[in-house]
């Protein structure tokens, strides 16, 4: 009777889902992560080894689950990464375009080999998956005004296959964007020109229909010069004052052809205005055309300004208009503001004598950036 029910008990054990015969000796053992966090739509790779005991013999089935072993919920095939070595197994698995509320939860680790005989490993993987933060990656080449560029945005994470759109806003491609590497990266074909400079593109990145993120870059279009049309040339007194504004990237240099005399230059993020003044004594004919030359690494620009005479007594009249009042003042303020100037920079030269070059250099700049700070007063004020 006793040698029946031991029997009896030893094929109950090696039938059971949870373990195998205790005659064998145990040595079942895994090494992996137990914890992993990721964000909704990407995906988790669990790299995972183990080893059995040497009755166990091939072919084994090697499966993750999450749920009860005899339904789970959700099972995962092992994928092999870097192979079996020895008598380490690999048992490393993907979880792919990961979604909150399902692909969360405790994984286990079951093995199935010979006449339904099953090995449920202790250990368990945890995986949490959050929200999407994550933003995808713009990469902008050197863009030059008529040349052919190519943008490409690449997906967030390191996925291989991940169920994603990607799309571009704000600028009209000249073909319908490609897909390249497993449609984690799409590339933007277009020509710029020196309206798109300034100018925001999006790339937006959709996964499973309703989760998405994005990235905006400003793009930065290098083109040749334009001299705008503010450009002004006046004969106040007896002195001739003109200003070119030029706008481009890089910012232009600007120089006067005709006109030989001592001038200032002021940048901003955008433009550059010169202002150069001359005693009309130097300058005999005053009803001509001032040629103001703007030049940078990608082009060349120039424009004839017309002399405007405004000689005698000055009257203000609320006739002039605004852009006249403005560049008036400035030229007036710009002037007294030198003058005064050269007084305070002769008496510190007196009271102590410059170490080096860059004193000169230093002074050099703020003349220029104090040029063009009371320009910018002055339109504030008018």
């Amino acid at each position: 009777m006793l040698q029946t029910l031991l029997f009896i008990l030893t094929v109950v054990q090696m039938t059971d889902c949870y373990g195998f015969d205790h005659g064998e000796p145990i040595n079942f053992s895994i090494l992996v992560t137990e914890n992993f966090i990721e964000e909704a739509g990407l995906c988790i790779r669990v790299f995972c080894t183990f080893t059995v005991p040497q009755s166990v013999s091939e072919p084994i089935r090697r499966t993750w689950f999450k749920g009860d072993p005899q339904k789970p919920s959700v099972e995962v095939s092992c994928v092999h990464i870097f192979g079996d070595k020895g008598n380490e197994r690999e048992c490393s698995f993907v979880l792919e375009n990961l979604v909150q509320g399902e692909s969360d939860g405790e994984y286990s680790f079951k093995l199935e080999w010979g006449q339904g005989k099953v090995y449920i490993f202790p250990e368990t993987v945890k995986i949490t998956v959050k929200e999407l933060t994550q933003k995808p990656t713009i990469e902008v080449p050197q863009l030059t005004a008529g040349e052919k560029a190519e943008i490409s945005c690449k997906a967030p994470g390191d996925c291989v296959n991940l169920k994603a759109d990607i799309v571009f806003k704000g600028i009209e491609p000249d073909e319908v964007p490609r897909m390249v590497q497993s449609k984690t990266l799409s590339v933007f074909t277009f020509h710029p020109e020196p309206e798109h400079h300034n100018t925001n593109l999006t790339c937006r990145v959709i996964f499973q229909e309703n989760i998405w993120t994005e990235s905006t870059v400003i793009l930065k279009v290098r083109h040749a010069p334009k001299i705008l049309n503010s450009s002004r040339c006046l004969v106040w007194g007896d002195e001739l004052t003109c200003m070119c504004v030029s706008s481009g990237l890089p910012l232009p240099q600007i120089y006067w052809l005709i006109l030989d005399g001592e001038y200032y230059s002021a940048f901003s993020a955008e433009n550059t205005i010169s202002i150069i003044t001359v005693s009309i004594a130097s300058f005999r004919n005053i009803n001509a055309a001032i040629k103001c030359v703007s030049k940078n690494l990608v082009g060349w620009a120039e424009m004839e300004i017309q002399v405007h005479n405004h000689a005698g007594k000055p009257k203000v009249s609320w006739s002039l208009s605004t852009p006249w009042i403005f560049f008036t003042l400035s030229s007036v303020v710009n002037v007294i503001f030198a003058c005064c100037l050269t007084v305070v920079l002769r008496r510190r030269e007196k009271l102590k004598k410059p170490k080096d070059d860059n004193h000169v250099y230093m002074t050099s700049m703020a003349r220029e950036e104090s040029a063009y700070e009371t320009i910018k007063m002055s339109s504030e004020r008018y």
